[in-house]
């Protein structure tokens, strides 16, 4: 994934917020474990969300331990035990990364060695969520097919909702229709926001992208269409995941995954919108 799931920082409540790096952390050992030293690299926020949210589906406490941080070896951390939801998501991790690069090397020819790097993990994580694997490859062929075809954003985000909604239902056997839903929208959300985020080097390197339909030239009246658009779909998509996030049962870190679903999506928004198309930094927290 691309990295805007996140929390709201200046709004959560400190022990809220390590929660999220125990999380975050937890994650990050696991991958090491499950996966290689090397794709601990790979993991990003996005992740982070989908940790929160299949704990409690299952319906399980995470147990949690200190430690030491390879990149911070001076610094004790707090992380989540590694268990079977955080091996499942470090074999979606890697599934995900690796034909996100993969797309960027078949569209723009870039990250051919970081693709080769990643393939000897991905094929054991593709061993492990074969049909994963197999759902998440399709959905990305039918994305370029789509961007060949020049459609438009909704149609790209729907098809990037609708990988998601297949990472939902390999997280847990338990998923439902409310999952479902969110990981839709949440899918829609990440599409849009990504896509909006790179519009400036898009226009500049003349890469496809759905707000740049027809575009030949970039002013302030272009801007306020795009803009328009994007808030438009944004906005529809975390209402669609507050009210589904309502109706579901959340026990387990609730203030941790409250603050991203109603401060974090909200306020990633805005901020990647006052970019306007500027390419933003990821969030270090």
């Amino acid at each position: 994934m691309f990295g805007y799931v996140i929390i709201d920082k200046p709004n959560i409540l400190i022990k809220d917020y390590q929660t999220y790096r125990s999380y975050y952390c937890g994650l990050c050992k696991s991958i090491g474990k499950r996966s290689g030293q090397a794709m601990r690299l790979t993991l990003n926020y996005d992740i982070v969300v989908l940790a929160l949210i299949a704990h409690n589906y299952e319906n399980k406490t995470p147990e949690f331990s200190k430690g030491r941080c390879f990149v911070h070896p001076l610094r004790g951390i707090s992380y989540v035990k590694h268990n079977n939801i955080l091996a499942k998501i470090a074999d979606i991790n890697t599934i995900l990364g690796y034909y996100k690069i993969y797309d960027d090397v078949v569209d723009e020819g870039k990250h051919k060695l970081l693709k080769t790097a990643l393939t000897p993990y991905f094929k054991k994580a593709r061993k492990r969520l074969p049909e994963l694997s197999k759902q998440v490859g399709e959905i990305y062929d039918k994305l370029r097919a789509y961007e060949k075809q020049k459609a438009d954003e909704n149609v790209l985000s729907d098809c990037f909702g609708s990988l998601m909604i297949k990472v939902g239902e390999c997280l847990t056997e338990k998923c439902d229709n409310h999952l479902r839903e969110m990981c839709f929208y949440l899918g829609k959300w990440v599409y849009v926001i990504d896509a909006f985020d790179d519009l400036q080097k898009d226009f500049e390197k003349n890469n496809y992208n759905p707000f740049l339909r027809d575009v030949t030239k970039w002013d302030d009246r272009i801007f306020e269409n795009v803009a328009t658009r994007f808030t438009w779909i944004t906005n529809e998509c975390i209402d669609k995941i507050i009210s589904v996030y309502e109706m579901m049962q959340i026990n387990v870190s609730e203030g941790t995954l409250s603050n991203i679903i109603y401060k974090g999506l909200p306020a990633r928004t805005e901020f990647v919108l006052n970019k306007r198309g500027k390419k933003c930094q990821k969030i270090r927290l």
